[in-house]
């Protein structure tokens, strides 16, 4: 995954509580919106998806994984 979306991801969890929910989409076009399946999926897997999710459709509403937002809550 490039760093700069690897970075977004984790900004997104980061800020995300636990109710919320976050609207993705691979909307843009190369060489900055360039996302394959794998790493769509990779980016998806560290979220819990509500809607949407499929490569095809491009976009997905997603919040964080209960577990994820438990850990978090550990930290602080």
């Amino acid at each position: 995954m490039a760093n700069q979306r690897k970075e977004a991801v984790s900004e997104i969890k980061r800020i995300l509580k636990e109710t919320g929910q976050a609207y993705l989409s691979l909307s843009a076009g190369p060489p900055f919106g360039y996302v394959d399946h794998v790493e769509w999926e990779k980016v998806l897997e560290g979220f819990k998806v509500k809607q949407g999710g499929s490569y095809k459709k491009k976009w997905a509403v997603v919040s964080v994984k209960h577990e994820e937002s438990e850990a978090f809550r550990s930290i602080i």
